[in-house]
């Protein structure tokens, strides 16, 4: 195992990597939309993971109010890999569904996979 695999191992073991994006859109009468998308991914010590995808979103607008709410959990596995010098994050799902991230620790509770900015976590 390379050293850049160990150490992103050691960086992740038992930590939750958080992602929230909220977005919104209201005019000028009172109308508009708002979406909120969290994510969590729960990386434990043995390689077991569950990724949970939560979303809110409403629309409202001469008099109405549309929300509309849903919760996905996702059980599987995870690893740390190395190709062609990157370091990757490998989710290997249940029903034998993978994906793969780039990963880089950018310091203290701070992790990148793929493009995006994640906060790292303690799991307790």
């Amino acid at each position: 195992m390379s050293y850049l695999v160990n150490q992103m191992i050691q960086s992740l073991s038992n930590k939750v990597l958080r992602l929230e994006k909220a977005n919104s859109d209201r005019d000028y009468s009172g109308g508009g939309w708002y979406q909120e998308v969290k994510y969590e991914i729960y990386l434990y010590a043995d390689f077991t993971a569950v990724y949970i995808k939560e979303s809110f979103s409403s629309v409202s607008g001469g008099g109405l109010y549309l929300p509309n709410q849903s919760s996905d959990k996702e059980y599987g596995n995870w690893n740390v890999l190395e190709e062609n010098g990157k370091v990757y994050l490998e989710m290997i799902f249940d029903d034998n569904s993978r994906q793969k991230l780039e990963t880089q620790n950018l310091g203290t509770g701070i992790q990148k996979l793929g493009d995006q900015i994640w906060n790292r976590y303690l799991i307790s």
